[in-house]
């Protein structure tokens, strides 16, 4: 047998497997499919949420003007909001992802940061930002 040979028996006995697994071991149904019309109607919806974004805006601006931030607060009180959306098919992990990329889109594409954190009430809304020290002298 020489190397076509082996190679296409090789292709051949692994297609096989493929089409068997899918056949016989996949169920018809996959519980785990997530429901594209659902996450987009979610996913729009939750864009013009001010509550759900202005966190996020403020948590993205005060990073990029060197603040310190919470993190894990942000993200707990977002996974929180998102909650009534989990379907236990990982619709709130895959809604949390989308939102905070568009929140920190957004934020990244403002040119005045300082100017939108204040218009946005962040300074005020947010007390887990601290200044840097080297910010906090006149």
């Amino acid at each position: 047998m020489n190397k076509t040979q082996l190679s296409l028996l090789v292709i051949g006995l692994l297609l096989l497997g493929f089409y068997l697994r899918q056949t016989f071991f996949t169920p018809a149904y996959d519980s785990r499919e997530l429901n594209i019309d659902s996450f987009v109607d979610h996913a729009q919806y939750l864009t013009t949420q001010s509550e759900v974004i202005a966190p996020l805006l403020c948590a993205k601006l005060a990073i990029d003007m060197g603040f310190s931030m919470d993190q894990e607060e942000v993200n707990s009180e977002l996974r929180q909001t998102l909650k009534a959306y989990d379907d236990d098919k990982d619709a709130a992990l895959y809604l949390f992802i989308y939102v905070k990329g568009y929140a920190f889109g957004l934020a990244h594409g403002i040119e005045d940061k300082p100017g939108a954190y204040f218009h946005l009430g962040c300074n005020q809304n947010h007390p887990e930002v601290e200044m840097p020290p080297e910010q906090t002298q006149i």
